[in-house]
């Protein structure tokens, strides 16, 4: 899984020739698909990309791998393919475990996709937060989940397949008539926001790890308010009642009341992952990981047109 996923990162940046574009394609940071290379580097022990300013350039092994993996993933989509028509996906059943922040746009789109395409499936979703996904996937009572990296510290990750779905990252947001316009805070303005009252959302969409998010922003944060709720920490926010932490994927659809202010470059994005047991996966999951990767470059590009950084 994993692996072939590298592939798909080596073959994008052959086709688009620099980093930053198969980032875009791929709905990652550019640092995610750096990663990514020299994962894939150190699995087959060879330089397979070189920088040259703004783009790169494959070295003969990158450009030999990237050819074969061309025909290596068309001949798994094809498979894969093959055993659908042949199976059908006529009935079973596919139990899916999600989290606010992703419950909201991304998985709605996914499962209405998957239904129409595979109707004889049944469908399930679950969860509103992620703290038990790991030990439901290990268990069988969920086949596949969305999780972020906060979930999978130590040995939550044990016995299962992790694929990168996409990176989310993290915005402030006030209320628009306590600071006009869009953009990120300066230090100077961050510790203005010392004496305010924060909401907390519930995990994962949450303030993060609160070490790290106490040093982004140079303060510990004064939390007043436990919501695990987005429409109701959202009209907070808006009633000037309190400022919090919104990820990507609900930032690019929240209210024309809310300002919000990035953090890139002091507090990294979230990462979100799909989740299946570890060699063992329902029939019906590959599709809904093709769905799944679909409906994220879909939801990074619009993120990436929105003005919000």
């Amino acid at each position: 899984m994993r692996d072939l996923h590298r592939l798909r990162v080596l073959v994008e940046i052959a086709d688009r020739g620099s980093m930053s574009a198969a980032a875009r394609a791929l709905s990652f940071s550019q640092p995610a698909v750096s990663r990514q290379i020299e994962a894939l580097e150190h699995e087959v022990g060879a330089q397979l990309v070189q920088r040259l300013g703004r783009g790169v350039r494959l070295t003969d092994a990158g450009a030999l791998l990237a050819d074969r993996a061309r025909d290596i993933l068309s001949q798994v989509v094809a498979v894969q393919q093959d055993l659908r028509a042949m199976s059908g996906l006529r009935g079973g059943q596919l139990r899916v475990g999600g989290f606010a922040g992703v419950n909201a746009y991304l998985l709605p789109q996914s499962l209405a996709r998957f239904a129409e395409r595979y109707p004889q499936v049944r469908l399930s979703l679950s969860g509103w937060t992620t703290r038990h996904h790991a030990a439901d996937l290990r268990s069988g009572l969920i086949d596949i989940a969305l999780v972020t990296d906060w979930d999978l510290t130590g040995e939550q990750a044990c016995g299962l397949d992790v694929l990168p779905l996409l990176e989310d990252e993290l915005y402030i947001a006030v209320a628009r008539d306590r600071r006009a316009g869009r953009g990120a805070f300066s230090r100077g303005e961050l510790h203005d926001l010392a004496e305010e009252s924060w909401i907390e959302g519930a995990h994962p969409d949450c303030l993060g790890p609160q070490p790290e998010f106490e040093r982004a922003l140079g303060f510990a944060p004064h939390i007043h308010f436990q919501v695990g709720d987005w429409s109701a920490v959202s009209r907070l926010v808006e009633m000037s009642a309190g400022v919090t932490l919104v990820p990507g994927l609900l930032a690019v659809r929240s209210s024309g009341k809310i300002s919000l202010h990035s953090l890139a470059g002091r507090f990294p994005p979230r990462r979100v992952y799909i989740a299946l047991p570890e060699g063992r996966h329902a029939p019906a999951a590959e599709p809904m990981i093709e769905i799944l990767l679909e409906v994220a470059r879909r939801e990074g590009a619009l993120l990436a047109s929105t003005a919000i950084h």
